[in-house]
């Protein structure tokens, strides 16, 4: 009877632990900690993103070009800096093909983004107000069975799990961004024509009785100049992407000198980050970036950078480290705003403001100076003052 019952109470302690791990799998657990399950079908009704750095793309024009973008930030009292930080930590904890499984602690995305609890409470608002973060469970204490099948997932113990969220680029989002530019890549259209060209040409190369009828069709190569290709022996497609690759050769203007100049001071100020032999593709990374050089010095950029990498609590990597620098600058400059005023801007309209209360000093101190009495003034009022108090003692001892 004993024996019954023990083997009874094994089946039913096996039987438990099955139905946790089948729990754990149909919920889809999987990393270090515990994800609240979620509700069927709430998953379905949020659009999927465009992508990691498409989103942040989208979330940043609609913040600093639309007006409820704008408003958002308003009301919820946060800055495209801070907003665009919680974002990308955002995205980092996403799942990259859909946007969705954030399942980290704000705890954590504050510690990763270099902000405050606050900050990311407020930053979360702003998502949800654009309907481009959605919180799909509020984060709670863990249920009994939770609780036994967060210990059976990881090993340890969890009472509590963090919120889940599913990032999502809704459709008046996507159709307000405008495309990212696309720098044209000089000569690979051109040499690529040319190839198809002469694949084509060749392929459909006259035959003898074609050379023996046409007096200009000629056993030289179809690609000299002084042969005569006809026009039904050319691909049209062949055709267009020459003369846009010619059109492209003549019309390409030389970059602005303030761009190449901050390019230059940019690589000067961070040569272990960057290589001085990719100097025109930072010049394309700073306009992709939407960087006004006229305003933005190279010493500007680099101070942002480094401001920007103190303020999150990152470091830069060991120049060894890094195996495509233009790609981390590209990535760098993205998670920074900037539309707002540089810092040699903010600098010379402190100084604008300095001069301004120097010189407010120096009219008062004149005006003081004016007005002040001279030596023969004090020395008449000093002698008024005694013979009015003569003149009162005077009276007193008369009336006495």
């Amino acid at each position: 009877m004993e024996v019954d019952t023990w083997e009874a109470s094994v089946h039913a302690a096996t039987q438990a632990v099955d139905e946790l791990h089948q729990y754990n799998r149909d919920t889809g657990q999987c990393g270090h900690s515990f994800t609240l399950p979620i509700a069927p079908g709430r998953e379905a009704t949020i659009p999927v993103w465009s992508g990691r750095a498409e989103w942040l793309r989208q979330l940043r024009h609609h913040v600093t070009h639309t007006a409820t973008g704008q408003a958002a930030l308003t009301t919820h009292s946060i800055s495209v800096e801070r907003l665009m930080a919680v974002a990308a930590v955002h995205a980092r904890f996403a799942t990259s093909s859909t946007g969705r499984g954030v399942s980290a602690s704000r705890q954590l995305l504050a510690h990763h983004a270099g902000v405050s609890l606050s900050v990311v409470n407020r930053a979360r608002r702003v998502l949800k107000a654009l309907r481009m973060g959605f919180e799909l469970e509020r984060g709670r204490t863990l249920r009994t069975h939770e609780y036994m099948a967060a210990e059976l997932h990881h090993g340890g113990q969890q009472h509590q799990a963090a919120s889940v969220w599913a990032l999502s680029s809704p459709k008046h989002v996507v159709d307000a961004t405008p495309p990212p530019p696309h720098p044209a890549r000089r000569g690979r259209r051109t040499r690529g024509a040319r190839r198809l060209t002469r694949h084509n040409v060749r392929r459909q190369r006259p035959t003898r009785s074609a050379t023996a009828t046409d007096p200009q069709a000629t056993s030289a190569d179809t690609l000299s100049p002084s042969t005569y290709v006809p026009h039904q022996y050319l691909s049209l497609r062949s055709t267009h992407q020459r003369a846009r690759a010619r059109h492209r050769e003549s019309t390409r203007q030389p970059r602005p000198i303030e761009l190449q100049k901050a390019a230059a001071t940019l690589v000067a100020n961070a040569p272990g980050l960057l290589d001085q032999r990719h100097i025109g593709r930072i010049c394309d990374v700073l306009e992709q970036a939407g960087i006004d050089t006229t305003r933005w010095t190279g010493h500007d950029i680099a101070h942002t950078l480094d401001r920007d990498t103190a303020q999150r609590g990152w470091t830069w990597p060991a120049p060894a480290d890094i195996a495509a620098p233009v790609g981390l600058l590209r990535w760098r400059l993205t998670q920074i705003n900037w539309t707002g005023p540089s810092p040699s801007e903010l600098r010379r309209t402190a100084d604008t403001a300095r001069r301004r209360d120097q010189a407010s000093r120096r009219t008062a101190i004149a005006h003081r100076n004016a007005t002040q009495a001279t030596p023969e003034q004090r020395h008449a009022a000093l002698a008024a003052i005694r013979r009015t108090l003569h003149q009162a003692r005077q009276r007193r001892v008369d009336l006495r």
